[in-house]
């Protein structure tokens, strides 16, 4: 039998009973090496806005490494044109090539680079020349959609700026690539630290939780109230809420956002968001005003007081979900059940109570009894009082009303498929870091 493995760029590692050869000779542009007896290297091409003669045509991964095996994902084999191995003295036939790739690195006339691939964006970790860590997502180019959403995006985030939104650096349109430069958030979504991947949530205090929650409301009240462009972001949920190194809150993707014109009292839209954070009258009427982030938030505040997903957490078989429960508890004055057992008793019980009323009084299924995000804020910080929940006990009543509602939410779901992750941390990649012969 042959067989060849190469760690590219990397040392000698083992990975179960295959053996990984070392690759980290620097190379450069131009040049054929002969690693060994059975295996060589060329590359071709030079990096015109870096020193040749002190370029390491290596690189190594800066972000935490979280998959299977990650050390042949730590450092790859850099080339600006084309990339070449050549194995020696293999028998004729057919041979199964595998490529594991992490991440793909290039640099245009903008001076960027990328890594980092996902079903339909790619999010990319890169560096500009400065040392300003970025990250880089690239829309689809395969359907209008994506472009778009893309120059949705871009309308969006430049007149938008915030310290509770993520930062657009600027954009690239060449060719079919979409591409938008963001700031880099270091601790990924905060789905990702309150669920985790399987299993592993990260540990959120309750003074750090409060922080986000607020950070989040603060967001929301520029986009409603503050900016230029008054903006309904129509795909408010924890996915799209990111932390950056000081676990500060962060809204992103923009892709969904809306225009709120001034002489529209509403938006009549063709129905996108995410089950489970999609506001009643958006989802059934298509019904869309600020009060459906308004909504949308009402469901992460409650998800951070929990530490469970809306749509996946049930209690028990005769709640519909999370939220459900909660209006439950509410009527029964148990609201503290809601409480993630993670923070044992290290939390302010005044403040807890108070978010997870502020919580469901902007889940109330009725528009005109949500409150608006500055007294949103008000209200989290305890500046103004909570005002009383009220809710229609006719809103839901209609069996029908629930089917329809359903049957909305059965016909989005292929489309919400994929959730969006991170501006940071990537696992499903696109580099050159280990090689299979």
């Amino acid at each position: 039998m042959y067989a060849l493995h190469i760690n590219c760029g990397g040392s000698t590692t083992t990975i179960g009973n295959t053996a990984y050869e070392a690759d980290q000779y620097s190379a450069g542009s131009a040049k054929f090496v002969p690693f060994a007896g059975n295996w060589g290297t060329s590359s071709t091409g030079q990096f015109w806005d870096s020193d040749e003669t002190s370029y390491d045509y290596t690189a190594k991964n800066v972000s935490v490494l979280r998959m299977k095996d990650s050390e042949l994902y730590t450092t790859a084999r850099l080339s600006p044109l084309s990339l070449t191995y050549y194995a020696r003295c293999l028998a004729n036939g057919n041979y199964n090539v595998t490529l594991h790739f992490a991440e793909i690195i290039f640099r245009d006339n903008r001076s960027y680079q990328s890594l980092g691939r996902r079903v339909f964006d790619v999010y990319i970790q890169g560096l500009l020349l400065d040392g300003t860590v970025i990250a880089v997502k690239q829309l689809s180019s395969k359907s209008k959609q994506g472009s778009r959403e893309f120059v949705n995006e871009i309308a969006m985030i430049s007149g938008s700026q915030h310290p509770n939104l993520v930062r657009l650096y600027g954009c690239c349109i060449e060719g079919k690539h979409l591409l938008l430069v963001y700031e880099y958030m270091e601790n990924n979504s905060l789905a990702h630290a309150l669920f985790g991947q399987e299993g592993s949530p990260s540990y959120l205090d309750w003074p750090t939780r409060q922080r986000i929650c607020i950070g989040i409301a603060k967001g929301l009240v520029y986009l409603h109230e503050e900016s230029p462009l008054k903006i309904v972001h129509r795909d408010i949920k924890a996915t799209n809420v990111l932390l950056d190194s000081d676990l500060n809150a962060k809204i992103s993707d923009f892709g969904l956002a809306k225009l709120d014109e001034e002489e529209n009292s509403h938006i009549s839209t063709r129905v996108a968001g995410t089950i489970g954070y999609m506001a009643p009258e958006y989802a059934l009427w298509r019904h869309l005003t600020y009060k459906a982030d308004v909504y949308s938030f009402g469901v992460v505040a409650l998800e951070i007081v929990v530490g469970k997903n809306n749509v996946k957490y049930r209690p028990g078989e005769d709640y519909v979900c999370l939220l459900d429960w909660a209006f439950v508890l509410q009527r029964k004055g148990s609201l503290m059940e809601l409480m993630d057992p993670r923070l044992g008793s290290n939390f302010d019980k005044k403040e807890a109570i108070r978010m997870i009323k502020v919580a469901l009084l902007c889940a109330n299924p009725s528009p005109a009894l949500r409150p608006i995000m500055s007294a949103v804020v008000g209200m989290l910080q305890g500046h103004i009082s909570v005002q009383e929940l009220n809710m229609d006990p006719n809103i839901y009543g209609d069996d029908l009303m629930f089917q329809s509602l359903s049957d909305t939410y059965n016909e989005m779901r292929p489309d919400n498929a994929s959730e969006t992750e991170a501006l940071a941390h990537s696992s499903d990649l696109t580099r050159n870091d280990s090689l299979h012969i």
